[in-house]
């Protein structure tokens, strides 16, 4: 019996060794899974044409509306008019789209999301912004912005008619 046992040993601990290895395999398996997943996850919009990027997805609409009615189709797709930190200008077509900056109801500038615009004359077409009146468009300035074919911002009257930006966080 004692040969047996012996032989019978250095098997149960190979067995052993190489249930360790595959649990930590299969540790191993899961660990890139999950992060595989966690990367399509930034990678994939849920919405047909819509384009991802970095945590964000952007739809770059196709019809022209006025800026608050762009801004609710935006809200309806849970989604906000675009808020320009880290976007690439590049993926844009060459003609003009709302944004979500405005300062229509508090004379400050002020996001889609209602956080504060910080100004930087850089990021505007010069001249910009004017609060221009004299558009025939009713007494109100130009309160609503869009960025430019050359990607720059400008205020218009925000009963104008151009395409827009729509921005959805991607959920966690």
């Amino acid at each position: 019996i004692m040969p047996f046992f012996f032989f019978l040993s250095p098997t149960k601990v190979d067995m052993s060794k190489s249930l360790t290895d595959l649990k930590a395999l299969m540790l191993e398996v899961k660990s890139s899974i999950q992060s595989l997943s966690y990367k399509l996850s930034f990678t994939r919009c849920t919405e047909p044409d819509w384009i991802p990027f970095r945590n964000s997805c952007y739809l770059f609409s196709h019809d022209a509306m006025n800026w608050t009615k762009a801004k609710n189709y935006c809200e309806e797709k849970g989604a906000l008019l675009l808020k320009i930190e880290e976007f690439v200008t590049s993926t844009a077509k060459p003609q003009e789209y709302w944004i979500g900056l405005t300062d229509q109801n508090t004379g400050r500038w002020r996001w889609a999301d209602d956080a504060p615009y910080t100004m930087n004359k850089v990021q505007w077409s010069p001249g910009q912004p004017d609060d221009w009146k004299q558009h025939g468009l009713g007494e109100e300035g130009e309160d609503c912005v869009h960025i430019t074919i050359y990607g720059l911002l400008n205020d218009a009257h925000c009963s104008s008619k151009m395409n827009y930006i729509c921005e959805m966080k991607k959920q966690d």
